[in-house]
């Protein structure tokens, strides 16, 4: 057969679901009878393995093993699978999605020129895919639908095909109500929590508040988020004040160049006073709600009208923003 025998595909979760599903195709174009197997790498029986890919099946001219999990796999049985000698009609796939360039199986895999590498889709490549996507569905979005739905789910290529498979079917000739995105679209966990971060570090009240209406997180952990968020807008509006360069910002944050000069924007519309006041109530608030002091919505909001509401800010008022008793009541 004219299809590589053994293969490792590894990367993007959905595009190895993708380059699986390819490959199948074309192995069954030249074998439609062919038997599939799937195994995984965890749970892996070796020798019975080895002993079937190079026996040929009494019942079908065609077989095809799909071993998922391959990380699971030592690097020495794997390389003995892949320099195995297999019997005519015998196909053998690995899936590894995930899994990184520099593993030994990626190395021992190469070595044999039995590898796939297909790494994540990044900017107008992610956005074009995810449009194609939602195409195959037959859903509509715009551009920023898109790059919603891309935020919403984390890039992740996989996640967006089943909420666009989801969103066809709350559509009406494909076509979403947008009013009903927010509620349709599952959001990828904390990736979510960003979006609203940036409001916040913007100074935008009625925007931060909206974002906060589709956060399906608690009250506590987004006063962490806020926390830590400023904390970072503080060292960068430091290290500005100090004439230093974003270029060479990133490198002592250990951050990518893009997330330094997103910060650097926020943190330009407020002070280092300002934010070292807010960063105060911030962590003020947090205990005084770990103490019951007062409810973690109420803290929430507080701390969120604090950094988007712009007034003037007295010198040495940083470490009055403490709860009193009464207040806390």
């Amino acid at each position: 057969m004219s299809e590589l025998q053994p293969l490792l595909i590894f990367g993007d979760p959905f595009r190895c679901e993708q380059a699986l599903a390819a490959r199948c195709a074309r192995i069954l174009a030249e074998a439609p009878k062919t038997e599939r197997h799937t195994l995984f790498g965890d749970d892996l029986n070796l020798p019975g393995l080895m002993v079937e890919l190079q026996t040929a099946s009494l019942f079908a001219a065609s077989r095809h093993f799909v071993v998922r999990r391959t990380g699971a796999i030592k690097a020495k049985p794997f390389a003995l699978l892949l320099e195995r000698e297999l019997s005519p009609g015998t196909h053998l796939t690995f899936l590894a999605p995930g899994l990184k360039g520099t593993s030994p199986l990626i190395k021992t895999a190469r070595a044999c020129g039995s590898v796939q590498a297909l790494p994540p889709l990044k900017g107008r490549n992610l956005e074009r895919a995810a449009s194609e996507l939602l195409a195959a569905r037959a859903v509509s979005l715009d551009a920023q639908g898109v790059k919603g739905l891309l935020l919403r789910t984390g890039g992740d290529l996989l996640a967006l095909s089943q909420e666009a498979q989801k969103l066809h079917s709350f559509s009406q000739g494909g076509v979403v109500d947008l009013r009903a995105f927010g509620r349709l679209v599952f959001s990828g966990g904390e990736e979510s929590i960003y979006p609203f971060l940036d409001c916040v570090g913007e100074g935008d009240l009625q925007a931060s508040l909206r974002a906060l209406s589709t956060l399906n997180e608690d009250p506590v952990r987004i006063i962490a988020g806020i926390v830590r968020h400023l904390t970072r807008l503080l060292m960068v509006r430091i290290l500005l004040d100090s004439r230093l360069i974003e270029a060479k910002i990133a490198p002592l944050l250990g951050s990518s160049a893009w997330i330094v000069r997103r910060l650097a924007a926020q943190a330009k519309g407020h002070s280092a006073q300002r934010l070292t006041a807010a960063l105060d109530l911030g962590i003020d608030l947090d205990l005084e709600v770990k103490r019951g002091g007062v409810r973690p919505a109420d803290a929430l909001l507080k701390l969120i009208l604090y950094v988007t509401t712009p007034f003037p800010l007295s010198a040495g008022c940083a470490r009055q923003n403490r709860l009193s008793p009464a207040a806390s009541g």
